[in-house]
């Protein structure tokens, strides 16, 4: 409460005080105020308007006191119900606090449909708990297929309940109220269960094959073996397959597969790619002699033979990865007594044959030789030379000798597959009785359909041998002669590689690094000297 201030003098407390009657009162209000006009005008205050500003100043500053107030009231109040909401969230967000001793169940309540009305926590724990075991036991989902037939079991993926969440709320529950428990899994041990299943009951693909089979003759010929698809579970999708089912609570279920068919990474037409007849060449050998050879040629050739084959059989087989460089020597061996070979003719000096170990291999170096041209574009040449004289078995320019640590013949692979070498020996058909054919086969990467590679000999010229070069010898009678070296002229030739492709040749590559050089020698001889001695005449018997 507050009095409200006119700013005047009350007048009718005088009134009262002095006992005028109020009849008076208007005589007397005019009185007073004429009385106080006079008074007034007679010594006017020269003070009143400093007075009238204090008292506006006042009632402004008693204003705005009851202004503070207020807003610091509604303040208050506000912070009041502010405090008071989050004390009541608090306490609704807090559990409960069960005691599990004292509190029992409210009547009519059963947990996974045991009635545990009336009862402690303690008395129905172990009922409960025996009961989630034995449940947690009986899980058992089979995965059954044609080729599978396995069970996942709640160890497997090592399942639990949430018993002891569920017995707290069944404390704090209201009456006559059901629960039950929930599964839990381990997804990460479901994964690993499903994986190993997967391991031990797929069955991967096999992969095309190719072999050779040798036939009785040695020939090879290419044996390809069809791949046979695998099968095996699709891992992720028979996790799903089981998570869905156990979240329809089928704890004991079959559940029915599809495996996934896993089909091989290598099939016979892969294997052709890189595993084709992409060069043949063979040449011809005498195995036996004939009436017209000398003895020492009767024994020697079979001896050629046997060198021949021996080296065929030490090629054969052999895989050169992409890259490498192959050598006949490092393959073949020195060819010695020691080692197994027979004395055969081979050049000797550069003009004449003579018997040596291993005698005839050049013959399967240069066969090989002639076969790597037809895979030409897959092999570079890194160590080659040519006889002292041309050879029989193949035309000039096309051969390879090689002799036991002096020269060999090497070859590298400069394709991105590995070659195959196999070479036999085979009957001949011309002459089946003492002649047998070499042949050479590469195996690689094919090539482009259509495209052949052939050698072509040039004749640069040819120039005709010395005089003859003749000795006299004291071991041979006057009329025997004994041919060192027979006459051989000069050959100098070059050779083509052309590139025919669905038969019309497109290209002519030169081969390098130059011209062969067979350098010829006329005929080396001796004849003899000694007298051819008397025949002695046998006396004439006596009777």
């Amino acid at each position: 409460m507050y009095e409200k201030y006119s700013g005047l003098p009350d007048t009718t407390k005088s009134a009262r005080q002095s006992g005028s009657r109020p009849a008076d009162r208007p005589d007397s209000r005019s009185a007073r105020a004429t009385s106080n006009q006079m008074k007034y005008d007679q010594a006017p205050n020269r003070n009143g308007s400093s007075a009238t500003a204090k008292r506006s100043s006042a009632r402004q500053a008693k204003t705005r006191k009851r202004k503070m107030l207020l807003v610091g009231m509604s303040f208050a109040f506000l912070a009041l119900i502010v405090v008071a909401v989050l004390v009541l969230v608090k306490s609704c967000s807090k559990p409960a606090i069960v005691d599990l001793e004292n509190e029992t169940f409210h009547s009519g309540v059963s947990i996974n449909g045991m009635d545990v009305s009336g009862k402690f926590a303690d008395e129905v724990r172990p009922q409960l708990e025996s009961n989630e075991a034995t449940f947690l036991e009986r899980i058992a989902i089979t995965l059954s297929s044609a080729e599978v037939n396995a069970t996942i079991t709640g160890a497997d993926i090592r399942a639990t309940t949430n018993l002891s969440e569920v017995i707290e709320q069944a404390l704090t529950g209201g009456a006559s109220q059901s629960y039950s428990t929930t599964v839990s899994i381990d997804e990460t041990a479901l994964s690993n269960r499903i994986e190993a299943i997967n391991q031990t009951s797929s069955k991967p693909p096999v992969d095309a094959s190719v072999t050779m089979d040798f036939s009785s003759s040695g020939k090879p010929t290419p044996q390809y073996i069809e791949g046979t698809p695998g099968f095996g579970l699709d891992v992720a999708s028979t996790i799903e397959l089981v998570k869905q089912a156990i979240a329809a609570g089928q704890w004991q279920t079959t559940l029915a597969l599809t495996l996934t068919n896993i089909p091989p990474s290598i099939t016979v037409a892969d294997i052709q790619a890189y595993f084709s007849p992409i060069a043949k060449f063979t040449t011809t050998y005498d195995f036996k002699g004939t009436a017209e050879d000398t003895e020492e040629q009767r024994e020697l050739i079979p001896n050629r033979a046997y060198n021949v084959e021996k080296a065929a059989d030490a090629i054969n087989k052999q895989v050169v990865k992409p890259g490498k460089t192959w050598s006949f020597n490092d393959v073949v061996g020195d060819r010695t007594e020691k080692n197994g070979w027979q004395l055969a003719q081979g050049i000797f000096g550069g003009d004449r044959a003579t018997p040596q170990y291993g005698g005839g291999v050049c013959q399967v170096s240069t066969t090989l030789y002639n076969a790597l041209f037809q895979a030409f574009p897959y092999i570079e040449i890194i160590d080659r030379k040519e006889h002292s004289y041309p050879s029989t078995y193949v035309d000039k320019g096309l051969d390879a000798t090689v002799d036991t640590n002096r020269i060999d013949f090497k070859f590298k692979n400069v394709s991105e597959q590995p070659l195959y070498i196999y070479a036999y020996s085979s009957e001949n058909k011309m002459s089946k009785s003492r002649k047998r054919d070499l042949t050479v086969l590469i195996y690689g990467l094919a090539l482009p359909e259509g495209h052949e590679y052939k050698t072509r000999v040039v004749l640069i010229s040819e120039e005709a041998p010395g005089p003859d070069e003749i000795t006299e010898s004291k071991k041979l009678f006057i009329g025997e002669e004994n041919i060192l070296a027979p006459a051989r002229s000069k050959y100098t030739v070059d050779v083509f590689i052309d590139h025919y492709v669905n038969g019309e040749k497109v290209e002519e590559i030169y081969r390098q690094p130059g011209p062969d050089v067979y350098p010829g020698n006329p005929l080396r001889k001796q004849v003899g000297i000694v007298p051819t001695p008397t025949p002695e005449v046998s006396p004439t018997p006596t009777l």
